[in-house]
């Protein structure tokens, strides 16, 4: 009578025990389903592409890298966000050097992603709007002696991000850095990296 009575409660412990194990898989594919979730901080790394005219230059094409680090509010148990969850805050820092002339760009950026949750689960495009200064060098012809400039520039952008698995994915953005120097200058920048939010 207590063999048979152990071996029904033996047998329903393997039974919760095999049920719990058959649901997770589930559970993880129903979060996938339902996107990406947010994440409070993103860091990125990123390689630009630009076309900078300054009161230190003339127009200039040039390759450059650069680094972004955002915060985020919303909660990771949301699946859908609310317009305020969808924007994130923090700074950016681009440099970029050619034959003398230089660059950095350095300031802070709020990005609103454009949708509640991401298109398919797997596309997040966003807009971008920054403010900074714009730090531009370069030889001024005299040995030895440089021209530079620092500037007040507004960057407003598009672009998207495109998880790739858990807290890792890429991102591209279009930017057009207006910088507010002698003379105005409208600017051009492509930018693409790997972000991980954690």
């Amino acid at each position: 009578m207590h063999a048979r009575r152990h071996r029904a409660v033996l047998a329903l412990a393997i039974a919760a025990a095999a049920s719990a194990v058959a649901a997770t898989p589930l559970a993880i594919v129903a979060q996938e389903a339902a996107g990406p979730q947010p994440y409070r901080f993103t860091v990125e790394g990123y390689l630009s592409q630009m076309s900078l005219d300054s009161d230190a230059s003339s127009r200039t094409g040039l390759g450059g890298f650069g680094v972004r680090a955002m915060f985020n509010r919303s909660t990771v148990a949301a699946a859908a966000r609310s317009f305020f969850d969808r924007a994130s805050a923090g700074a950016f820092w681009t440099y970029a050097k050619k034959s003398g002339v230089s660059f950095n760009h350095i300031g802070g950026e709020v990005d609103v992603a454009l949708v509640p949750a991401p298109i398919n689960g797997r596309f997040d495009p966003l807009i971008s709007l920054g403010a900074g200064i714009f730090r531009a060098s370069a030889p001024s012809g005299v040995s030895g002696a440089k021209l530079t400039s620092s500037d007040f520039a507004i960057t407003p952008g598009a672009g998207i991000r495109i998880p790739f698995f858990s807290g890792i994915g890429a991102r591209g953005d279009l930017r057009a850095p207006i910088v507010f120097g002698e003379s105005t200058s409208v600017n051009f920048v492509a930018e693409g990296g790997i972000y991980v939010s954690f």
